[in-house]
């Protein structure tokens, strides 16, 4: 039988879900290439081989994914050339003391330096604990779980109860956020094809 639409009544059938379906196929093919992710803080991410330091900077590049994009990308750069040439290898190193002084003066509207300071030892905990941010997230998805949503709300957990109180960039799932930028992290890690990088390939992308 078909599905009665919400718009005007109108009718929506398996042909016509097929037909969508195949117009975004196409649409996906034509238009899922790199050449077009500029201007996007994804692109940074580009910028590193190793799947640990991707991890770090996709986490860093997604926090800061508010506000007009030209504020983004410059201010995504001005963060990674605090980190140096090893992102993983500045976070791991760091102490606290470090990582605020690394940040200090930095500014992304209503993200400060401390608060990027203290998301990256909430990070740095997570990574001391579990050898990574994939496999901290990989041991939390059930094999039950239809989707990341649960593990997504104990990672940011994780996360915020090591980042020494305070303001923290990430959004909170467990406060009811939608935590669109989180998703957009989990997209760029776990998806691989011609835009996403990938990186994380203990996470099911179906999930």
């Amino acid at each position: 039988a078909p599905w009665r639409g919400e718009v005007e009544g109108t009718t929506v059938g398996p042909g016509s879900i097929r037909a969508a379906a195949a117009e975004f196929e196409s649409l996906y093919r034509r238009l899922n290439r790199r050449e077009y992710v500029h201007p996007d803080p994804l692109e940074f991410l580009y910028q590193y081989d190793d799947p640990e330091d991707r991890e770090i900077v996709g986490l860093v590049a997604s926090s800061l994914a508010y506000g007009r994009v030209k504020q983004i990308l410059r201010s995504v750069s001005l963060a990674l050339e605090r980190m140096g040439g090893s992102p993983a290898g500045f976070v791991r190193d760091s102490s606290p003391e470090r990582l605020r002084a690394s940040f200090e003066g930095f500014k992304h509207r209503f993200t400060t330096g401390e608060d990027l300071a203290r998301m990256l030892e909430g990070v740095r905990e997570v990574v001391q604990e579990h050898g990574s941010l994939e496999a901290c997230f990989a041991s939390l998805v059930g094999e039950d779980d239809e989707t990341v949503v649960p593990a997504l709300t104990e990672f940011t957990r994780m996360i915020l109860s090591g980042a020494a109180g305070g303001a923290c960039p990430l959004p909170d799932p467990g406060r009811g956020s939608a935590c669109k930028r989180l998703h957009l992290y989990l997209r760029w890690m776990v998806r691989r094809d011609e835009v996403d990088p990938g990186g994380w390939g203990r996470v099911s992308p179906s999930k």
